[in-house]
């Protein structure tokens, strides 16, 4: 980017809209999902959206993260230090899992390869958000809200929410905005329809009131839906993957919520572990898998691609050959005719011999 260009109004509405969603998302997040305890999440989108924003427009957005993180804290907690600090550290995972992303795991490309999807996991979802978990963590602890028992759970409830937020929101997100997508065709569209309405059913057997009057003896299980998210990942594209996922852990994390599925438990917190660590584990392997099938597809093309080269070389060989075999055919034509001649010649030259006599 040109310096100088940063304050330009196409820049200035970028960074507004990336500082009003993460505010927003941290608001809905809070309001709506916080059923462990007001500040503590099963998923807090607003990690994913600012890795997304890294990954997609640089490392120019940190001032909307951090501007839109200290709106969130300043509206709900007051001007405490908490919420100057957490913002802080919130701008940071979110540039350390971006910087990590983009320098091992090609960034923008890190779902087109497994390996790559690995890296994002590891770098994004489980390293950067110990950043975040410890500093809110021993705030809470200085403050005198959680003992020595109850951080390592505090701890590991946030670390878990922000590594769940990010493997969700974030792929979705950077896919979604990096580049052009595959058009799909009439019959696609009507597959993918087919899949989605087969997912959102399941969900509402697992997760939903469904579960109450077709599944009351829990027969049907939270593994029936994983066969849509594999069906999504093998049939189409990763974007369509990531959405799928984020169909099924949003009915996942709103049944847990609201009483329905298969991770209640007497405890909130195990309740929130369980959800969360079935979400990292099917979302991680969904993207993995679908990661994958791209990948198959990149090397049929780039097979077919060398096969088409090859079939156009060997044909641009046999018609070099052709046109040598007949130029030989010509020259061997020529070279008859010229000895044919040649005979006849001598032929004709020993027919008439010597006309004189020799003298006497």
């Amino acid at each position: 980017m040109k310096r100088g260009s940063s304050l330009s109004p196409k820049n200035l509405a970028l960074l507004a809209c990336v500082a009003l969603s993460f505010c927003l998302a941290g608001k809905l997040g809070l309001r709506v999902v916080a059923f462990v305890h007001p500040s503590v999440t099963p998923i807090w989108i607003p990690s994913g959206i600012a890795v997304a924003a890294f990954v997609l427009f640089g490392y120019r957005v940190w001032p909307a993260i951090l501007i839109g993180d200290f709106l969130d804290h300043v509206t709900t907690d007051g001007f405490e230090l908490a919420s100057f600090l957490i913002p802080i550290a919130a701008t940071l995972e979110a540039f350390t899992a971006a910087y990590f992303v983009n320098r091992f795991a090609h960034g923008r490309k890190a779902f087109d390869t497994a390996r790559d999807v690995f890296r994002f996991v590891l770098f994004a979802c489980i390293c950067a958000p110990s950043i975040s978990a410890t500093l809110g963590a021993s705030l809470e602890h200085l403050r005198g809200n959680l003992g020595g028992i109850d951080l390592g759970s505090r701890w590991l409830t946030w670390w878990l929410a922000y590594g769940v937020g990010t493997l969700l929101v974030a792929p979705f997100f950077i896919l979604l905005f990096r580049a052009s997508h595959h058009r799909m065709n009439g019959r696609e569209f009507g597959e993918l329809t087919v899949l989605l309405l087969g997912l959102i059913f399941a969900c509402l057997l697992v997760f939903g009131p469904l579960s109450l009057s077709l599944n009351k003896n829990q027969v049907v299980q939270v593994w029936v839906c994983v066969p849509f998210l594999i069906w999504a990942a093998f049939r189409f594209c990763p974007l369509e993957a990531a959405g799928t996922t984020l169909i099924l852990f949003g009915s996942a994390i709103g049944g847990t919520l609201y009483g329905y599925g298969s991770f209640i438990a007497k405890n909130l917190t195990t309740s929130l572990i369980l959800l969360d660590t079935f979400i990292g584990v099917i979302g991680t392997m969904t993207l993995v898998v679908a990661a994958m099938v791209v990948e198959r597809r990149n090397i049929e093309c780039e097979l077919l691609g060398t096969q088409s080269l090859l079939q156009k070389t060997v044909e641009k060989k046999e018609q070099d050959l052709a046109v040598t075999v007949r130029a030989l055919e010509v020259e061997m034509t020529g070279h008859v005719q010229t000895k044919r001649a040649l005979r006849e010649s001598d032929d004709l030259l020993r027919r008439i011999g010597p006309t004189t006599e020799p003298a006497e």
